[in-house]
């Protein structure tokens, strides 16, 4: 099992794009805030990419070779929001007050003209402006929504007013309407903008997250969607034809443990800035369903990470090129052409069925002109092992491509996808998340029952315990803060403690950055402890433990975390060697560990999450959430009832079978299908499928056989029918033989 562990980390090699072409990407040798465009007047199109340290300014005619004209220095700061109008760009941070007004005349000599009221307000979070009017919002002040018109100066925005209501993260303004994010009262409100300074309330709706982070309407103001920034969130759709009437159409997310940033709508489509995501483009042609159009993912963070990867969009080039700003990776230049390929399956159901195989189909058609798909691969995996991969083959000139994973013991968990390729070199993936294997299907083979789960979300500890055999305990259940350090003993060594739970709010781990002096990093000389109530495994088999983890441990030899089972050790962390087995998660990843040695049958069944630490380099320690324990029942024995007779017979004649190696003396059934569909008879799987006949009844002998002779009907001539024969046991369970086939002469 502690190999399966390992090799789980090896996953598929994942394309980044559905249906998204890389043009270029940028290091800007900082770190990526929020990112906007600019047109000059000869046509000429320009990035605006903000970063921790100041702005960027790059060409990007060739969108194939951006380079950077300037870059404007300011103040130091995560948050960092540009706007462009007429022939300037409008800056704004968290580090300073004032807006940085910089002059893009000559866009390939940009510079900093002057920093406009620095004294009105000491920091502010975004800034928007109403292409139509010129007038500029700066929302998330310390002294409210403030409003400067540019129209009447451009290069020095005479102040008009305030709105000082709820506080305002962000907010979308056109023909008189402005659109607001309240993100701390978790709603989408709108105001009339078309006489400042008055700003009367029109309506207001609370969004799914209840962290409103951005909104933008449509282009006639009848659409409008929002973003919740949490983990978890959706971006949502609303109806705003009347103002004083919003209307919820849809949400979506891609998966529920990512987190959403900022939305834009154009025509049909939305773009998004979706973190760990990268760009996501929806179809939002019909309001209420709406669908996935394309993707890229830019960050190299998977779902689950927080607050990494991108930040900001801009989709309105006339090039139709979208600018991506991504926190780690850099600045992105994409096309969007569409998926390339449509996929379309049935999932696999269940199964008792060990022999296998389980046969797979999916349709594949592609959706450019003068392309064709190439290859459908089948990735599965069994127990969270490593990913297998399988080519399905085409079924003549159709659209079908087909398969068949091979059967597994039960009690098995099988999870698979498909990558299609189509003669252009693009991908399409399903299921379609943000990158292949980022999401699966998934069957059992056996009968799953969970025995115990616990997400932490309750008002108290519910029965877990903690402490410590040596040194000062620091296991803490509540929200983690994302702290991070950097290696002493081991240089270039950096770890990364969550800054979200993967599932609602709150997780166990080792020292969880909330106190003032709480850095994140566990404690040194200690042998802690953390302990499950008890679990009642006592009627279980094939017990399995599955958690999310995010985890950084020193190799072992140093420090050693270890999972414990009614005291015996089923994991522990791997020992320190060249400098490769320290463990830093940077992600939640699914972790499954088979108990089953140590926890079938018992009553009280006790999970403890140990860690040890020495006197130098501490990392993040433990993070859990989402803890289960599993018992996987093995399916009903199947085929283990021989038939035997002809394969072929012509219509009109005598045929026998015999059946043998059934229950003795116990009831029997020989039954035919047209097809080997499947079927689910009193809980049993048998290979031929509905509508089935049973032909014949009885009860066998007491060596478990039995013969049946029939005639065949004169008229079934050129038919193929399927005749599988089934016993009942003392137990009144059902076993069954493999099917066979008979072809009607």
């Amino acid at each position: 099992m502690l190999a399966t562990l390992f090799l789980s980390a090896l996953a598929a090699p994942a394309a980044q794009a559905d249906g998204v072409v890389l043009q270029a990407k940028v290091d800007p040798g900082a770190n990526c805030n929020d990112i906007w465009g600019y047109v000059a007047p000869n046509g000429d199109e320009y990035a605006l990419v903000g970063l921790t340290s100041g702005l960027a300014v790059y060409n990007c005619v060739d969108p194939q070779n951006p380079y950077q004209t300037g870059f404007i220095p300011g103040p130091g700061s995560l948050w960092r929001d540009v706007k462009a109008w007429d022939q300037y760009a409008y800056v704004v941070t968290e580090g300073g007050g004032g807006i940085q007004i910089i002059d893009l005349t000559d866009p390939e000599n940009p510079f900093l003209l002057k920093t406009w009221k620095p004294n009105d307000f000491t920091n502010a979070h975004n800034i928007a402006v109403d292409e139509d009017t010129g007038m500029l919002y700066v929302c998330g002040t310390n002294r409210g929504m403030r409003f400067y018109d540019a129209s009447a100066s451009p290069t020095s925005p005479p102040y008009v007013g305030t709105y000082n209501n709820e506080y305002v993260h962000d907010l979308h303004v056109q023909d008189g309407w402005a659109h607001l994010a309240e993100i701390y009262d978790g709603r989408y409100r709108i105001v009339d903008v078309s006489n400042l300074p008055n700003t009367p309330i029109r309506d207001r709706i609370t969004t799914p997250g209840v962290f409103t982070h951005n909104t933008w309407a449509n282009e006639t103001n009848t659409l409008c969607m929002t973003t919740d920034e949490v983990n978890g969130g959706r971006v949502a759709l609303y109806d705003i034809s009347n103002k004083t009437n919003i209307q919820y159409r849809d949400d979506w997310t891609p998966n529920t443990n990512t987190i959403p940033h900022n939305a834009y709508i154009i025509g049909d489509l939305a773009y998004i800035s979706w973190y760990t995501e990268g760009l996501i483009v929806l179809d939002i042609s019909n309001p209420s369903n709406i669908k996935k159009y394309a993707s890229y993912d830019t960050s190299a963070y998977g779902p689950g990470a927080g607050y990494h990867g991108a930040w900001g969009c801009y989709p309105f080039q006339p090039s139709g090129n979208i600018y991506i700003s991504d926190m780690e990776e850099g600045f992105y230049i994409l096309k969007v052409e569409g998926t390339a390929i449509n996929l379309e399956h049935a999932e696999l159901g269940n199964t008792q069925d060990e022999a296998g195989p389980y046969p797979v189909s999916i349709t594949a058609s592609p959706n450019f002109a003068n392309s064709s798909v190439t290859g459908v691969d089948l990735w599965y995996r069994v127990d969270q092992g490593s990913w297998q991969q399988l080519a399905l083959s085409q079924v003549g000139a159709t659209d079908e491509w087909v398969g068949g994973i091979p059967g597994q013991p039960s009690a098995s968990v099988v999870e698979y996808y498909f990558n299609a390729t189509e003669s252009g070199g693009r991908n399409s993936w399903l299921p379609n998340g943000t990158a292949p294997g980022s999401l699966s299907h998934s069957f059992y083979v056996g009968v799953p029952q969970r025995l115990y789960f616990n997400d932490f979300e309750g008002s108290g500890d519910e029965g877990w315990t903690h402490g410590s055999t040596a040194g000062v305990d620091d296991f803490e259940r509540g929200a983690p803060q994302g702290k991070a350090g950097n290696g002493t003993r081991h240089e270039s060594t950096r770890w990364y403690d969550p800054d979200v739970a993967y599932s609602g709010s709150k997780i166990w781990g080792n020292d969880l950055g909330n106190g003032v002096n709480d850095d994140g990093a566990y404690n040194e000389n200690a042998s802690m402890w953390l302990q499950s109530p008890p679990i009642d495994c006592s009627n279980s088999a094939n017990t399995t433990l599955v958690f999310r983890r995010w985890a950084s441990f020193e190799g072992g030899g140093f420090d050693e975390a270890r999972i414990v089972v009614n005291g015996n050790q089923v994991w522990v962390s791997p020992q320190f060697s060249g400098e490769v087995l320290h463990i830093t998660d940077r992600t939640w990843t699914q972790f499954v560990v088979d108990i089953s040695d140590y926890a079938d049958g018992v009553a009280n069944t006790t999970i403890r999450f140990e860690l040890d630490s020495d006197s130098a380099f501490h990392m993040g320690g433990w993070g859990i959430d989402d803890v289960e324990v599993v018992a996987l029942e093995a399916g009903e024995p199947t085929d283990t009832i021989t038939l035997t007779g002809p394969g072929t017979a012509a219509a009109g004649s005598q045929v026998s079978y015999q059946i043998s190696t059934a229950p003795a003396n116990r009831p029997y059934y020989l039954a035919y299908s047209l097809n080997l569909n499947g079927s689910l008879v009193l809980g049993h799987s048998l290979d031929i499928g509905q509508p089935y006949t049973v032909v014949d009844q009885g009860t066998t002998d007491a060596a478990g056989t039995a013969t049946v002779t029939r005639t065949l009907p004169a008229g079934a001539a050129g038919a193929t029918v399927y005749l599988e024969a089934v016993g009942v046991t003392p137990q009144g369970e059902l076993r069954d033989s493999p099917p066979l086939t008979l072809s009607i002469q």
